[in-house]
């Protein structure tokens, strides 16, 4: 079958998926001193924020923005931002993955909730501008300036990456 639906459109669903995960986390960093009640959620989001959730930075890094970068410089644009970014946030998340990670094994120190509580909350919102920022701007300009067969080489470069 073949997929009918723009790039963008397919970042865009997984950006939903990826909200309501960050809902998720909110609140169980709100309850992190209840670790029998948070441990089981807080193993599945961590997952998914370890190795689910980068998937879709590589569709991005590796067939999107490439090919908005033949019409909208890198350098002082927006994609170079988005990788700044995306940056902070693989860094932010190994950060919180270690915590997590002493956290689910026991640890019950509370400098390691803090640092999932602080590293986490600024993780969130910085994660949530982000998403708002290409759901609103970047996609709209790649909507605009990408032609039929841009897209094609983009949705089948996600097949690809997919796939790995």
């Amino acid at each position: 079958m073949i997929n009918t639906k723009k790039p963008t459109q397919i970042l865009k669903e997984e950006h939903k998926e990826v909200l309501q995960k960050l809902d998720a986390l909110e609140e169980i960093f709100a309850k992190l001193d209840s670790k029998q009640e948070v441990a089981e959620r807080l193993k599945e989001l961590a997952g998914f924020f370890a190795v689910d959730f980068w998937l879709h930075f590589a569709k991005e890094e590796e067939a999107l923005f490439p090919e908005i970068e033949k019409f909208i410089p890198r350098d002082g644009g927006p994609t170079g931002m988005m990788l700044i970014e995306h940056e902070d946030l693989r860094n932010t998340n190994a950060r919180i993955q270690e915590a997590v990670s002493q956290y689910l094994s026991g640890s019950d120190a509370p400098e390691t909730r803090e640092v999932i509580r602080k590293k986490g909350i600024y993780f969130i919102a910085l994660l949530r501008e982000h998403i708002t920022k290409e759901d609103n701007i970047l996609f709209m300009m790649a909507d605009m300036h990408m032609d039929g067969n841009q897209a094609e080489k983009v949705l089948k470069l996600f097949g690809e990456i997919e796939k790995r």
